[in-house]
């Protein structure tokens, strides 16, 4: 299975920790350089800016188009990728559990979990070496380590063009991705993310992503009313999906770690 690391050249750090942590566990990646602000145009800017909820940032659009990027990559290549964000800390166990998910027909499968609850069957799936994939069906934040394959690749594209851009997590989360599954206990965690999961972090780091939304200030009250009305259906389509997944006998649970499997010193 292909493994892509998104990285901005400057990000010198987070590239060494990412060799470090790849040489622990025995697997190759391939380092793709993502979408500075730089790379986007103004005229380009300004036309996606206001396609979601709420404005996003110049840094919001270019982590946007970084993942884009790949799933472009996954249809070309036809097979599934590991896609990974930069500050992804990964298991111990993440080599015989890609092993394993090759096998799988499947659609998509989140490895992390973001200090929030997501909406996951009650029924387990598949199991193997003591993690558990569960049904997805809301996943809330967070893309910084998942596998996607093709058709789930060309969903991603076709609900953008339905729908516009929003962040990246936002866009996996509100498409229909077919059979998209959970790892549970998650085999991924974002290295901001330690302390509330009390493990150490190999390397201090914060989101690329904070302080970096638009000024709401400078919004007009076009867009404002706009963006309420789009809030207020996505609150409507979580309600439903939420009555749906009870009804399947689903449960809304925060994704627990093995804390013994998160240590790059070994």
């Amino acid at each position: 299975m292909n493994i892509y690391i998104i990285n901005l050249p400057a990000q010198i750090e987070r590239a060494a920790f990412q060799e470090k942590q790849f040489s622990r566990l025995g697997l190759a990646f391939s380092r793709v350089d993502a979408v500075s602000i730089a790379d986007v145009p103004d005229d380009y800017y300004q036309k996606v800016a206001f396609d979601w909820e709420r404005p996003l940032s110049r840094a919001e659009v270019s982590c946007y188009l970084s993942h884009k990027s790949l799933w472009q990559r996954v249809i070309s290549d036809n097979e599934p990728a590991l896609i990974l964000e930069d500050d992804a800390y990964l298991c111990d166990d993440l080599p015989q559990l890609l092993s394993a998910f090759e096998k799988l027909k499947v659609s998509y499968i989140n490895l992390e979990t973001r200090c929030r609850k997501k909406i996951i069957s009650k029924k387990i799936e598949r199991a193997f070496f003591g993690y558990q994939l569960k049904q997805l069906y809301y996943g809330g934040t967070g893309a910084a380590a998942y596998i996607l394959w093709p058709e789930a690749a060309q969903r991603l594209l076709d609900k953008e063009q339905r729908s516009g851009m929003a962040l990246a997590d936002a866009q996996i989360c509100r498409t229909k991705l077919g059979s998209a599954w959970q790892l549970d206990c998650a085999g991924a965690i974002q290295l901001d993310c330690c302390d509330h999961y009390q493990i150490k972090s190999p390397y201090q780091t914060t989101s690329s992503l904070a302080k970096t939304r638009f000024q709401q200030d400078v919004i007009g009250s076009k867009y404002k009313s706009i963006f309420k009305w789009r809030r207020l259906i996505a609150q409507f389509k979580l309600g439903i999906i939420q009555m749906r997944a009870f009804f399947c006998l689903a449960e809304r649970k925060e994704i627990a770690i093995k804390k013994s499997k998160f240590d790059l010193s070994n």
